[in-house]
């Protein structure tokens, strides 16, 4: 009977079975990790594309403006019909989910945005800072 090489000693050889791993989903730690080159790039193409998706909208909401200059109907009424063409398009667009978030996050960001513009050019007016409100 000849002897295997690893069977020297006395060990019997592993046998390995053809059983299917099963593969976890748990990422394990890496603490020699290195970052991606282009992580620095997508972000920055993130920050691009939000400059110009504003610069878009900045160019758009100066042509509302000069349309509602031009037009015969009240003003207030004509940023009305503006403001539900876009959330109409939007709740459309978007799940309803995201649509209530960001309208209710832009309205409070707009709001804060006037309630700071109004204490500081207009402090006569005595906004309460908590809620936003002109008292």
């Amino acid at each position: 009977m000849r002897c295997h090489k690893s069977n020297i000693g006395g060990k019997m050889p592993k046998i390995k079975k053809n059983s299917k791993k099963k593969s976890s989903n748990v990422i394990p730690i890496n603490k020699n990790i290195v970052e991606a080159e282009n992580a620095t790039q997508l972000l920055s193409i993130e920050d691009q594309e939000r400059e110009r998706t504003n610069k878009f909208a900045r160019k758009i909401c100066d042509e509302i403006d000069e349309f509602v200059k031009e037009c015969k109907m009240n003003s207030d009424f004509t940023y009305y019909h503006f403001l539900y063409h876009i959330k109409q398009r939007t709740i459309l667009q978007v799940s309803y989910g995201l649509f209530k978030h960001v309208n209710e996050a832009s309205t409070d960001e707009v709001t804060k945005n006037m309630s700071e513009y109004l204490n500081e050019n207009a402090p006569e007016l005595k906004l309460d800072a908590a809620n936003n409100t002109i008292q």
